[in-house]
């Protein structure tokens, strides 16, 4: 293992590792506290050569590394990129060179896929392939300060050197499944720029609105306005506006520009000066500019359809016994509501792998052309037309 803030270092590295290796284990340790985007501070590389690991941790905290090696590696679609629960790895990639990798595998995903466990963390897949206990009391360090202790270097490499073995083994697993596709279909979202984009409507749930509240959608819009900010001044969203202040400034709808004034809606006292007058805008333009809240939020299914979605809970249980992975994995609880809505045109339950798996079926007991029946087996399907 090698720790290093040479630019040289990382360059010979990615040269040695496209000669010698068809994938790369990568993790990243960061902080991201008062940021809306995580700041890097570590960045681990693992390779096998000849059986031998190589391993690399770069220090890029405040440092000056030219990544272009790197950015190339990443670029490099031969090259497999591996990483455990990698989302918000790439969500550093794609902030600091404004790209996504080529090629990924997320052992977490990879977990899921060869039916071991939901969202396992590293160290219990560790412990599952290789019986071996790794400390994670570093796990929530401060990965800013230096000098970085020897245990710290130990801990970061860690995250690499086991995470080489995991994917070995989870390969042979999935080739034993016959699920390459099925991995091959999941990670590709890790490789998708929309994966990343902020969610107005989960962040709106989040935020507690009574049902009752009037006005809410200017509440999405204050919150897209909300997140543009956050994302200009690299600051978290509440530290631009509170969640509770956003809900009491609707409830209350200034009628001019003093009452804005006077509400101080902004948590920065620059922002009120400089954003009320767009504030103002925006309330006079409502509801004129609408984004029908009520039409994005979906709403609770009545009584005469929750007896199919119980159904089709009990056919989506029966599915995840029988390949031995988690619900989740298959379908979420939005695609079932979906389903007995009949918007079928982009449900992902009804796609690719999942289609033969579950979305073939969940069509038909919807429709009324199969049953679920107890045999003494257990739960089973009828062909009601056969």
């Amino acid at each position: 293992m090698k720790f290093t803030s040479s630019s040289e270092e990382l360059k010979l590295y990615c040269d040695e590792l496209i000669k010698y290796s068809d994938y790369v284990a990568i993790d990243t340790e960061f902080i991201r506290v008062n940021t809306y985007y995580p700041k890097l501070c570590l960045l681990q590389l693992a390779f096998k050569k000849q059986k031998i690991k190589k391993i690399l941790i770069i220090d890029v905290f405040e440092k000056k590394i030219e990544f272009q090696p790197f950015i190339n590696l990443l670029k490099n679609k031969k090259i497999i990129k591996v990483f455990h629960a990698g989302r918000q790895d790439c969500e550093i990639f794609l902030n600091l060179f404004n790209l996504l990798p080529e090629n990924i595998f997320d052992t977490q995903v990879g977990a899921m896929v060869c039916g071991i466990g939901d969202q396992e963390s590293y160290e219990n897949l560790v412990f599952n392939f290789l019986k071996i206990r790794i400390d994670k009391s570093f796990q929530f360090t401060d990965w800013s300060k230096r000098p970085l202790s020897k245990l710290q270097i130990d801990y970061a490499s860690n995250d690499v050197n086991y995470l080489c073995d995991i994917y070995e083994h989870q390969k042979k697993l999935l080739d034993k499944l016959n699920r390459n596709e099925w991995i091959i279909e999941e990670n590709n979202k890790l490789t998708k720029r929309e994966t990343y984009n902020h969610n107005l409507i989960s962040i709106y749930k989040k935020i507690k609105i009574n049902k009752n509240t009037k006005n809410k959608d200017l509440i999405l819009d204050l919150i897209d306005f909300r997140e543009k900010i956050a994302k200009k001044f690299n600051i978290p969203r509440n530290h631009v506006i509170r969640d509770s202040k956003l809900v009491n400034f609707v409830k209350q709808l200034p009628k001019n520009f003093d009452d804005i004034k006077e509400i101080s809606l902004f948590s920065k006292n620059e922002f009120n000066d400089l954003y009320n007058k767009k504030i103002f805008t925006m309330i006079k333009n409502f509801p004129l500019k609408t984004t029908q809240i009520d039409n994005l939020v979906p709403k609770a299914i009545n009584e005469k359809l929750m007896d199919i979605i119980i159904l089709l809970k009990i056919l989506l249980k029966i599915k995840s016994a029988k390949y031995a992975v988690p619900t989740r994995l298959i379908a979420s609880n939005q695609d079932l509501e979906d389903l007995i809505l009949e918007k079928n045109n982009n449900i992902p339950a009804l796609k690719g792998w999942r289609w033969d798996v579950f979305g073939k079926d969940a069509i038909k007991l919807r429709n009324g052309e199969i049953a679920i029946y107890r045999s003494k087996k257990g739960l089973e399907l009828l062909d009601i037309n056969q």
